[in-house]
């Protein structure tokens, strides 16, 4: 009997612990194009999904190209030179996880791909949930980001 009392309280408190593990968070980004050429911004986590299934608006690339359902919400965004976009995304963010925006110097998928982390027409930016207001420069040949409206020279 006090088996089972012990046993009903720690699986309770496992199922207290499990609970908040990942919580719905909205991100409010606005990205301004301030380098010379197109670029795309697509939203996703650092870490895959445990069972494959990838939110919408929140599949990378790289498994956008390996074939999409006519459902599925792609998650890329092209900004012309001098243009903002504007997206509000919501998803569930596990706590060992965080969203990121990437950023890319091309619209072109099979460009996209060919384009990785480190790369310099790559930018990874990790966000917070809430308001992200940022411009995209290329600064040393290199795409980087800087607060919306900040005087740069490109």
């Amino acid at each position: 009997m006090i088996q089972r009392a012990i046993f009903r309280s720690a699986a309770l408190l496992g199922l207290l612990l499990g609970v908040g593990c990942a919580s719905q968070k909205t991100f409010d980004v606005t990205v301004t194009n301030r380098v010379g050429d197109p670029i795309t911004v697509w939203m996703t986590k650092v870490k895959p999904p445990a069972n494959g299934q990838y939110e919408s608006g929140w599949t990378p690339p790289e498994v956008v190209a390996v074939g999409t359902t006519g459902s599925d919400r792609l998650g890329g965004v092209a900004i012309e030179p001098g243009e903002t976009g504007h997206a509000v995304i919501k998803g569930t963010i596990e706590n060992n996880d965080v969203a990121i925006l990437r950023v890319y110097r091309s619209t072109d998928l099979n460009a996209i791909l060919a384009i990785a982390r480190g790369n310099p027409d790559r930018l990874d930016i990790p966000l917070d949930p809430g308001k992200t207001d940022i411009d995209i420069i290329k600064q040393n040949g290199q795409l980087t980001q800087v607060s919306h409206g900040t005087t740069t020279t490109p």
